[in-house]
């Protein structure tokens, strides 16, 4: 075959960089050079190590998994530790390879998985104090799970509402500082976040396909992807179990004939999926989801400040005082979810739109009945928050991407209905929205920075007061997470009075150092130190007037008296010597 003329080809590579694939390719790659721009300097301005309780527990969970090649913990709970203890009829405490029963697994497989991969050193960067596994493993795999999360919110913006809606989406997407806050704090969201929009963008295609022609292969290929895609956000977060029944109600609404087969079909794969973790979890504990949903009673009436987490004897829990206790937390946080923070979900910008677009019909039926699937699963992880912590209140985060899409096709079609004869006022007004919405990141961005997250979490006075003891020695603390996430340290909640700290030094595990942070030291002086039932106890222990028989007499003040570390003989000089 002849070789085109020199001048042809040359014609024929303009063509492509003008209107063909080349230009595809051009605009792909601003757009990707984009994204890393802003995920760089955001990470570069707002990140200097975890900040977030959760996240340490998460990142040790991983290396011990990464080590030990077992689930287990070295952030122990007084209430784990009692759990055990009445389940095998045993006295001592069992602190060596503690099974974890609060976590499901998958984020803490992939961060070991990087831990491993990685090959990073677990010490702080002695120059600019940057803990290595934080810096070159956990932000980098949230910020992965946030561009693939973007790619599937294209993928499924241009299914429902074409390729305009998609783009504007894709660009609010990145241009939300949400987006961003859950990719540094370390807590595993963007990875739930993919799973969750992975698991809608399959079911509607598997809707489409089943419009399209009946073929059951390609339609249950696709199912079985949701499913599969469900089962794993579940594994990630346990309370991520609100997507099923959205999803499951998306396939029943739509699979015609017999969809409610197809529904019980889809429930089948997603909870066989998860069956051998929680078989696993009753085999250790008695419980399909271990202790975690022990966590609905912190803070409330039954326990006060999480001290139900950290009595070394826990009280006998009636079922009466139990649903009376959260009934009265749900109803206390729930009015304070939507009095100010619901209304700020995302940006508090496009939310307004997507409630707007709940009400308009969609002339797609697909399209009509995926919005109110998905505010199913946002209903159900919103009533959820009303019983657990804040984390699961930011688990609304994960489906921010489906408001974006659903509020932004709203606002085009009133902008459509203008009929704006000045194409260039249309795109302005379009332009001012995602100005709006870009707002909370332009001012995250400017100064002034944001510095290391201290007090209470440094690792270098972490690591040197967890130094001082041995490997097979305990702590104790107000904050184990990051004692065994940074400190690599086996560390046992704050008792929440002087009496538990002597039955569980006595009786089930001997303490060889007690470490206070401003986590307590920062409390009200009056009205939390002296007064509060949980701390008074405490206090002589706080201002070194300790009781004659305390085994745990000498001080040691890291860091200019901010923090107090107390232990049986004066470690800190054999750590001078070394």
């Amino acid at each position: 075959m002849p070789r085109r003329p020199f001048e042809s080809r040359i014609q024929d590579l303009v063509y492509n960089l003008d209107v063909g694939f080349g230009l595809r390719l051009i605009q792909g790659g601003l757009v990707f050079l984009t994204i890393l721009l802003i995920m760089l300097l955001y990470t570069a301005t707002q990140f200097r190590g975890l900040d977030n309780a959760e996240a340490m527990d998460y990142a040790q969970l991983g290396r011990n998994l990464m080590v030990h090649k077992r689930f287990v913990t070295q952030n122990i709970r007084p209430l784990s530790l009692a759990h055990f203890r009445n389940r095998t009829g045993q006295s001592r405490a069992q602190i060596e390879g503690h099974p974890d029963l609060f976590h499901p697994p998958l984020y803490p497989m992939l961060l070991a998985g990087g831990f491993r991969l990685g090959h990073v050193a677990f010490r702080e960067g002695r120059r600019t104090g940057a803990y290595p596994p934080e810096q070159w493993v956990i932000i980098p795999l949230n910020h992965g799970f946030v561009v693939l999360s973007g790619i599937v919110l294209f993928l499924m913006g241009r299914r429902l509402f074409g390729l305009r809606v998609a783009g504007l989406s894709l660009a609010a997407f990145f241009l939300s500082r949400v987006v961003w806050e859950d990719s540094i704090s370390g807590t595993g969201l963007p990875m739930v976040m993919f799973f969750a929009l992975l698991s809608f963008y399959a079911a509607l295609r598997a809707v489409e396909k089943r419009m399209e022609a009946p073929d059951r292969r390609v339609c249950f290929i696709w199912l079985a992807v949701s499913a599969i895609a469900c089962g794993l956000a579940v594994l990630t977060r346990y309370a991520a179990i609100a997507l099923l029944p959205g999803a499951a109600l998306f396939i029943g609404w739509q699979f015609r004939p017999r969809s409610w087969r197809w529904a019980a079909l889809y429930v089948f794969i997603a909870l066989l999926l998860i069956a051998p973790w929680l078989v696993r979890n009753t085999l250790i504990s008695g419980n399909p989801f271990g202790l975690a949903l022990h966590t609905a009673l912190y803070d409330s009436r039954l326990s006060e400040g999480a001290t139900l987490e950290r009595a070394v004897t826990p009280p006998v829990l009636e079922i009466g005082n139990v649903l009376r206790a959260l009934s009265i937390k749900w109803m206390t946080r729930m009015a304070e979810l939507t009095d100010g923070r619901l209304r700020a979900l995302g940006n508090g910008l496009l939310f307004p739109l997507f409630l707007a677009a709940l009400f308009f019909r969609f002339s797609r039926r697909e399209v009509h009945a995926f919005r109110w699937c998905v505010t199913l699963s946002l209903l159900l992880m919103l009533l959820l928050a009303g019983c657990f912590s804040d984390s699961v209140f930011r688990l609304l985060d994960i489906l921010w991407p489906v408001v974006i899409i659903y509020g932004l096709a709203f606002f085009l079609l009133l902008l459509d209905r203008l009929q704006l004869e000045i194409r260039l006022l249309q795109t302005a007004i379009t332009g001012v929205v995602l100005a709006a919405t870009a707002l909370p990141l332009v001012f995250a961005l400017l100064p002034p920075r944001k510095g290391f997250p201290y007090p209470p979490y440094y690792p270098p006075f972490i690591q040197q007061v967890s130094d001082m003891l041995r490997p097979n020695e305990v702590m104790c603390t107000d904050m184990p997470w990051a004692v065994a996430w940074y400190g690599n340290r086996a560390a046992i909640h704050l008792p929440p009075t002087l009496d538990d700290f002597y039955q569980l030094n006595d009786y089930h595990q001997r303490i060889s150092g007690l470490y206070f942070t401003t986590l307590t030291r920062d409390r009200p002086y009056a009205r939390m130190l002296r007064t509060h039932d949980t701390y008074k106890t405490w206090f002589p222990v706080l201002e070194l007037r300790v009781p004659s028989d305390f085994p745990l007499s000498y001080a040691y003040h890291p860091y200019n008296y901010d923090q107090l570390f107390l232990t049986d003989y004066p470690r800190w000089l054999e750590q001078k010597k070394k």
